[in-house]
Parts: structure tokens; C-alpha cells; sequence
């Protein structure tokens, strides 16, 4: 099932119609109802209840970093018990890649496709279609001008496309969510696990995060 089946089979004004947040007894489980990210984390935590799916007991963060930055990064998704997004040896290794073009994880927005602590939904028919949904008001939100895409799971999930960071590596491209007036401009980037696995890539991904510095300036 694709977004526009999602729409279709929801109730499509339902889904896209602007409402108030908050009813007399609920509040919205539609991500385009959010007005900001606390809305977004209270309308996530609502859908969960409402699929009964387990809602979890510690804060949810769906970004770190600075959220009023340029830069939007988009990982996949965290492995259960992460601390942060992108932990671990794959935490080390990404903030050596961007440290080395002069910039910090609090320069950037950070987002996981799937937010930190909901990993154990990835493979939710219901949550997949709900949470593209919330991931496209959430690039809205912060509205970023320039939109990094780590891993193959996070192109298809996304861009709902099979290509492979390999093959869309290496250019810019524009990509608009549905609501968007200004298109970001979008580039795909090697996760850290990939490189891990193929250090022989890693001579490609200094090539990007080369010209990724040289298109944000600074």
C-alpha cells in the first residue's frame, strides 16, 4: 500500500483537511494537524494508542542538534537502546565525516526516519504509512533549506524509491514534500554502517561531504 492508498482508504479530507489539535477528547492522530513539534510528538504517541502499539516511557525526541539549522540530516533508523541518533561506533564515524568539513552536531538538524525508540514499528504496515506521513510534516516544520539522506532505508522510505544511495549519489536534486512551496535541495550520502562494512567507499563519501560543504558555504 502506497500514501495515496493511505489517503484513499483513511478517509482523504480526514487526512488532509487542517483541524484543530485537540478535540474534547483526544487529540488528532493526523501529522498535517501539528502546528509545531510538541504537537507532532503528542499526535505520535495518540496514533500508537489508538494501533495499540507500546508507547514508550521516556521522552520522545524526534530531532537533535540545532533545529533552527539549514541543514537537515535524515538517518534511518537507531538501534533499540541508542542514546542518541546515530550511536555507537556509526555515531563515532559520522561526527569524524562531519567534523571534517568544520561542522557539528549542533550545527545540524538530526532526524531518524523512524524516531529514536519506535524502532521495533519498522516493519508496521499502519506505522510506516502514519509515520511517512509525520516525517513529511516534520522536514515541513523545520523547513530546512538543504536536506542530506543517509542509507538506502531512508530513500525508500522517503522518496518511495528502489535506487540505492549508490546510484543517487553525487548530485543535488530538489525534493518537495506535499506541502512545500520551496523545494529542498537534496543529497544522498553514505550511512556510516555502509562504511563501515565498505571502507572502500569512504573515498567517495569525502568526495560528497566535499561538495556538500562547498553548496552550504561557510
Amino acid at each position: 500500500m502506497n500514501i495515496e492508498e493511505f489517503i484513499t482508504t483513511s478517509d482523504k479530507d480526514e487526512i488532509i483537511e487542517s483541524k484543530p489539535l485537540l478535540n474534547k477528547n483526544k487529540t488528532s492522530i493526523n501529522p498535517y494537524d501539528a502546528h509545531n513539534i510538541n504537537d507532532l510528538v503528542l499526535i505520535i504517541k495518540e496514533f500508537l494508542v489508538s494501533k495499540s502499539l507500546k508507547v514508550p516511557t521516556n521522552e520522545l525526541t524526534l530531532v537533535e542538534g540545532n533545529i533552527n539549522s539549514k541543514v537537515l540530516f535524515l538517518y534511518s533508523y537507531c538501534n533499540t537502546g541508542d542514546d542518541k541518533i546515530i550511536d555507537g561506533d556509526e555515531g563515532i564515524l559520522f561526527d569524524k565525516m562531519i567534523n571534517g568539513i568544520n561542522m557539528y552536531r549542533s550545527d545540524i538538524s538530526l532526524v531518524s526516519f523512524i524516531p529514536r525508540q519506535l524502532e521495533a514499528f519498522k516493519d508496521n504496515e499502519d506505522f510506516n504509512l502514519f509515520n511517512q506521513l509525520m516525517n513529511y510534516k516534520l522536514i515541513e516544520l523545520l523547513n530546512p533549506k538543504y536536506l542530506i539522506i543517509l542509507g538506502n532505508f531512508t530513500i525508500k522510505m522517503l522518496l518511495a524509491s528502489d535506487l540505492s544511495s549508490m546510484s543517487l549519489r553525487g548530485k543535488w536534486f530538489d525534493f518537495n514534500t506535499p506541502s512545500d512551496t520551496v523545494p529542498k535541495k537534496t543529497r544522498v550520502l553514505y550511512e556510516p554502517k555502509m562504511l563501515i562494512n565498505n571502507p572502500d567507499l569512504k573515498k567517495d563519501a569525502w568526495q560528497d561531504l566535499k561538495d556538500i560543504r562547498a553548496q552550504i558555504g561557510g
